[in-house]
C-alpha cells in the first residue's frame, strides 16, 4: 500500500471517528447524563454502518472519497451554501432536540413498545440507504458541484433509478426513526417540519444547476420521476 492510500485511510477514519464522537455529543450533552442505553445502541449501529460502508469504498473507489476530501468550498454558490447549512442543521435540531424533550421539558410522550423498536429499522435503513446513494454515485457529495475534471456523468442505476435524490431520502428516513427511537411525537413532528423546509430548498438549487450544468440530467429526470419519495415527491 502506497503512503498516499495509507494516508487516505487514516484521513477517512479519523473523519469518521471525529463525526461519530460529535453525534455522540449533540446527543448526551443535552440529556446531561451518560445513562441512555438507547443512544449507545443508536451510536454503535451508526458507526458500524458508517464504517463498513467507508471501508468498501476506500477499496472500491477511493478515488470518491478523496474527491470530497479536497472539495473546494470556494466553488460552491453562495446560495448552496445557505442551504446545505440549513439542511445540516436541521439534522442537528432533530439530534439535539430528542434528548431535550425526552429528559427535561417531557412535553409529549416518548415512543415505546413495538413502535419505538421500529425506530431502530427506520433509522438503520435510512442511513444504509445514504450510504447505498455514495457508493451508487462516485461523484455525490453534501454540495453542489459539477466535478467536469472527473468526468462526471448521470448516474441512473441502484438506488437512482428509484429516485434522483437517494441520499435526501436516507436522510428523511434517519431522522424519523433516530426521533422515533431516541426520542418523542414533538421531537419528530418539529424535526420533520424543519428537514422539509431545508430539503425543499436545497433540491430546487441542486436540481436547477445540474440539469443546467450536467449533461443528460434533464432527460433523467423524465425517466425517474420521483425526486425523493416514489410516487409522493
Amino acid at each position: 500500500m502506497k503512503w498516499r492510500e495509507i494516508m487516505l485511510w487514516f484521513k477517512t477514519f479519523f473523519g469518521i471517528t471525529f463525526q461519530i464522537s460529535l453525534l455522540a455529543l449533540l446527543i448526551y450533552l443535552p440529556a446531561w447524563t451518560l445513562n441512555w442505553p438507547d443512544a449507545l445502541l443508536w451510536i454503535f449501529i451508526f458507526s458500524i454502518i458508517v464504517f463498513s460502508g467507508s471501508t468498501y469504498l476506500l477499496i472500491t473507489k477511493p478515488e470518491s472519497i478523496e474527491a470530497r476530501m479536497n472539495f473546494n468550498p470556494e466553488v460552491q454558490p453562495q446560495e448552496d451554501k445557505l442551504a446545505t447549512t440549513l439542511m445540516f442543521s436541521a439534522i442537528v435540531f432533530g439530534l439535539i432536540l430528542s434528548p431535550i424533550d425526552v429528559f427535561h421539558l417531557q412535553i409529549s410522550p416518548v415512543f415505546s413498545g413495538w413502535l419505538k423498536t421500529s425506530g431502530l429499522f427506520i433509522f438503520s435503513f435510512g442511513l444504509f440507504f445514504v450510504m447505498a446513494a455514495m457508493v451508487a454515485n462516485e461523484f455525490a457529495e453534501t454540495t453542489v458541484n459539477i466535478q467536469g475534471d472527473r468526468g462526471q456523468k448521470v448516474i441512473d442505476s441502484g438506488v437512482y433509478s428509484l429516485v434522483r435524490h437517494p441520499m435526501y431520502t436516507g436522510f428523511i428516513f434517519f431522522i424519523i426513526g433516530t426521533n422515533i427511537w431516541l426520542g418523542t411525537y414533538l421531537s419528530l413532528i418539529l424535526s420533520l417540519c424543519f428537514l422539509s423546509i431545508a430539503l425543499k430548498t436545497r433540491i430546487n438549487i441542486e436540481e436547477k444547476t445540474l440539469i443546467r450544468d450536467l449533461e443528460g440530467y434533464e432527460h433523467y429526470c423524465k425517466r425517474v420521476k420521483a425526486r425523493v419519495i416514489p410516487y409522493l415527491f
